[in-house]
């Protein structure tokens, strides 16, 4: 039976977390200030990982900038992470973007919006209803 917290996911775990605190407190390039570190993905033969990072801005060609930035300090980030971890050989590090956020977002926002919309559609129907008005109130006058 394997396990189920293997060697793989403990060196990604530690990766991910010195990472996040390389990218917030080391590097100076502005591009990369707003950096988030999501996830981290080891190859099973630990030779390479792939460090998804997410931004709070929603410009593209920002983000385009910032993930060269990175990945043009990736060579700074190993050599900081060797000298952090006790490995005995670093994987080379490549930078991703995670679109998973700004996704997760977006369809929540279309959520939201589809939510406001059925709402004021139902608002709508009952105020052009071409039905007489009936005496009792309606659930929005209760909850006024």
């Amino acid at each position: 039976m394997p396990k189920s917290y293997g060697r793989n996911e403990r060196i990604a775990a530690e990766l991910r977390r010195e990472a996040a605190q390389i990218l917030a407190s080391e590097i100076k390039d502005p591009r990369v200030s707003l950096a988030t570190v999501t996830e981290v993905n080891v190859a099973p033969d630990l030779r390479n990982a792939t460090i998804f990072v997410s931004f709070l801005v929603d410009d593209e060609a920002k983000v385009k900038e910032a993930m060269k930035a990175l990945n043009k300090a990736a060579g700074f980030v190993r050599s900081t992470l060797a000298s952090r971890l006790k490995l005995r050989y670093m994987p080379n590090i490549h930078f991703e973007f995670d679109r998973l956020v700004k996704d997760s977002m977006r369809l929540d926002a279309l959520i939201a919006k589809g939510l406001g919309q059925e709402r004021t559609e139902g608002t709508l129907a009952s105020v052009t209803n071409d039905a007489a008005p009936s005496s009792a109130p309606s659930d929005e006058e209760q909850a006024q």
